[in-house]
């Protein structure tokens, strides 16, 4: 019974104070020390959040170098690929090409075009990353597919310099792959040549394809017969001169090659 006597007490303190409890939170008595509290110890709650703000910053920024490394690599990665994928189709148009075999053939990746500006100065020599160290010696015949492209004037053990047979101080023996007629071709810039030397009873026409009539050394350095040099785009006709001459058009646009291949005969 004596317990029983000290809870009723005990339960009407505790009637009492929650009633003024809820009293003072109508009136909005409490909302303002809540307020006060808060503003008091707003500062010490920033100073304590600060250090994770800090290292929240510090790992959003790890991550985003991260990320940022990654499309850099595979940007690399594409890059390479598509590199591979058009050395793959050069090597595998040129293979597939009848002449000359391709076991005497050196791919070869252009690496430099001495004066070539694009829009501006036409190429008139390459440089290739292939040399004495992989067979390549001077005078050496350069192509791609059936095209001549030029020929090695120089090389050192790793690098090569490929004169284009459209530059000026080139020229070479052709004939028409049509009439068989024969002439000479010099080089004259751009993609073009002065086809010259053909005899006047001789048949050519425009749009003929010329080609190499071959011009190789004991050795193997020159020029292999049947290779194309390009089209004649024009003839001049004069019977009172003994030879007839015109122009002709390398089917080769040599600003856009990536690769050729260097003809080594043996």
């Amino acid at each position: 019974m004596k317990k029983k006597s000290n809870f009723i007490p005990v339960f009407i303190i505790l009637l009492i104070l929650s009633f003024i409890v809820f009293s003072f939170s109508k009136s909005g008595f409490l909302e303002g020390s809540f307020s006060i509290t808060e503003k008091i110890f707003s500062p010490l709650r920033t100073l304590s959040f600060a250090p994770f703000g800090f290292f929240s910053k510090i790992s959003r920024d790890s991550e985003l170098q991260k990320l940022s490394e990654e499309n850099k690599d595979l940007i690399k990665r594409l890059v390479e690929h598509e590199r591979l994928k058009k050395d793959n189709l050069a090597l595998r148009d040129q293979f597939q090409t009848i002449s000359p075999k391709s076991t005497s053939l050196i791919p070869a990746k252009i690496v430099g075009a001495p004066s070539f500006i694009p829009g501006i100065f036409d190429p008139v020599s390459f440089i290739i990353d292939k040399g004495t160290k992989d067979g390549v010696g001077e005078g050496f015949a350069v192509i791609y597919k059936d095209n001549i492209v030029g020929k090695v004037i120089q090389a050192s053990f790793y690098f090569s310099k490929v004169d284009l047979v459209t530059k000026r101080s080139l020229s070479l023996t052709v004939r028409d792959l049509g009439t068989s007629a024969m002439g000479v071709v010099k080089g004259e810039g751009g993609r073009e040549m002065i086809l010259d030397n053909v005899i006047q009873s001789d048949e050519i026409r425009q749009g003929d394809i010329i080609v190499s009539k071959g011009d190789l050394s004991l050795d193997g350095r020159g020029y292999p017969p049947d290779l194309v040099v390009g089209k004649v785009i024009s003839l001049e006709k004069n019977p009172s001169e003994l030879f007839k001459k015109g122009k002709v058009l390398s089917l080769l646009d040599f600003s856009s090659l990536e690769m050729v291949f260097v003809v080594r005969l043996e």
